[in-house]
């Protein structure tokens, strides 16, 4: 009975300490793997950067060549080109003199209808 316990004892023993072996050996294997996926992570990062660097040249290369053959192509005109006068434009509204000539009428026409209006007034009661 004695030799079954021991074995027993001995089983469990190796059991604790073999898991904690194990699972320090899962540790440093998902460490490992967490440092491979982040230097692929890095690459990846460091490929794309290059990408946009390269997009950005070209594009800068683009445009330097759009404007170059702009710059070639540009001439200065053999004579100036002006723009023809435009007619003077017509004065809006009615002029200052018109108005004053509004304003004359309608004092006139104000004096004459106070007028007729008094005469209306001394008609229907006499003045005492």
């Amino acid at each position: 009975m004695k030799a079954i316990g021991a074995m027993i004892l001995a089983a469990g023993l190796s059991v604790a300490l073999g898991g904690s072996a194990f699972a320090q050996a899962d540790l440093r294997a998902l460490r490992k793997r967490d440092e491979i996926l982040q230097q692929q992570d890095i690459a990846r990062q460091n490929a794309l950067a290059a990408q946009r660097e390269r997009s950005a040249a070209e594009s800068r290369y683009a445009a330097q060549s759009a404007l170059r053959t702009l710059e070639a192509s540009a001439t200065p005109p053999a004579h100036p080109a002006l723009r023809p006068a435009l007619s003077p434009t017509p004065p809006r509204g009615t002029s200052a003199e018109a108005m004053a000539a509004d304003i004359a009428r309608m004092d006139r026409l104000t004096d004459q209808a106070l007028a007729a209006s008094n005469a209306r007034l001394r008609a229907i009661k006499p003045a005492s």
